[in-house]
Order: C-alpha cells, then structure tokens, then sequence
C-alpha cells in the first residue's frame, strides 16, 4: 500500500494543504489529545502514519516534541519539506523503530483506515509498546459506510481500499490490548466537504491516569 501513497504524494499534498482549517472539530479533538498527553506529564508524541504532516503540525503547535513516521518515503520528504521541527522516519507502523516506552502519546490519525479489523489489535499491541505508562492514543477514523475501492487517484492509477472500521470492533481491539477507552466521539459526514462517511474519533489510555 505505501507504494500507492508514493504515486500519488505530491497532488495528494497539493489537494489537502490543511485539512484541519475547515474542520475545526478536529482540531478541537487533536488539542484534547494533546492536553490529556501534557497533563499526565508527557510532551513527546509520536504521529503514525504521518502522510504530509497535517497532524504533525497540529501537535506541534500544541507544545508537543513530535517524532512521525509513514511508510511511504515521499510522504514523509513532503512533511519534512512542509514541518521540519519534528523528526522524521520511514517505517512500518506495524514494527515501530523505536524502543519500548518512549512516548507519551501516539497519534494514529486516519492510518488505520487500510488495516483490516482482525489485524487492529496486533497494530494497537505495537503502538502500547512504545508507549510510556500512562500513555494516550488518538486514533481518527471513518465510520458507517461501506468500504471506498480506488483505481484511480489524482489521474493516476492505484490498488486502495480504504475501510471504513465499526467503532465497536475497534473498541474491542483497544480492550484486548490493554487499553481503557477514555472518550469516543462521532461526527456525521460533511456534505459541503463532499466527504462520504461519518468521522470517528477515539482516546484510550494504557495505565493509571495521573
């Protein structure tokens, strides 16, 4: 899949320079994220799956120290190009580079989208790794819809699906990987933004908050 995202990097960029100025509930949700991370005494967070930067940026503009990773190597030169001041790798977010609790926060915004249902909590098993005790998790997501097949993608051609996960499977996933679901909110689709789904949005933690 990382393969498809280097095809279509730079339109995709261009199409969506910040999606977070006409959605300001996610912005909202991104700065409870970012608060719950800093009041339990955390400011290092990590953005899995970080595609051009859009909530690279966003953390950062929080306070946060902010490292991100994709696995698509031209997503993350443009959020390089577009974000310098956090740290960049190209991985697999299944097989993190990084050792075990060295976050305090790991955002997961829209990146789970090609994971399928039975592989979420071998990916949420990856992300408490690395996570510090307590530790939060972001996870942004479209939900209530059928799966969205592309083969063709800013006029060139591509093999995506991208699905569209149920909040309950997910919150399974998250409980069976040591996760307490702290807050789950929906929004219904925008029209106006001609998106075609409802957006979920859910914070969990791993350990005591303090």
């Amino acid at each position: 899949m990382y393969d498809q995202y280097d095809v279509i990097a730079t339109e995709y960029a261009r199409a969506f320079p910040d999606d977070f100025a006409s959605r300001p509930f996610e912005r909202a949700v991104i700065r409870a994220f970012a608060d719950l991370v800093q009041q339990s005494g955390g400011d290092h967070v990590l953005d899995v799956g970080c595609g051009p930067g859009q909530a690279t940026a966003q953390l950062g503009a929080a306070g946060h120290r902010v490292d991100a990773v994709d696995g698509s190597p031209a997503m993350v030169s443009l959020a390089r190009q577009r974000h310098p001041d956090a740290g960049y790798r190209v991985a697999d977010m299944f097989s993190l580079p990084y050792p075990d609790g060295t976050f305090a926060g790991v955002c997961s915004w829209y990146s789970i989208i090609h994971t399928p249902a039975d592989r979420l909590a071998v990916l949420f098993a990856e992300f408490g790794r690395v996570l510090t005790e307590p530790g939060w998790l972001l996870l942004g997501f479209q939900t209530e819809a059928p799966p969205l097949v592309f083969d063709e993608a800013f006029g060139h051609k591509v093999d995506m699906t991208f699905l569209r996960h149920d909040i309950g499977a997910v919150h399974e996933a998250l409980l069976a990987t040591g996760f307490t679901v702290h807050v789950t909110s929906k929004r219904e689709r925008l029209h106006h933004l001609n998106e075609t789904a409802a957006q979920a949005f859910i914070i969990a933690h791993r350990g005591p908050i303090r």
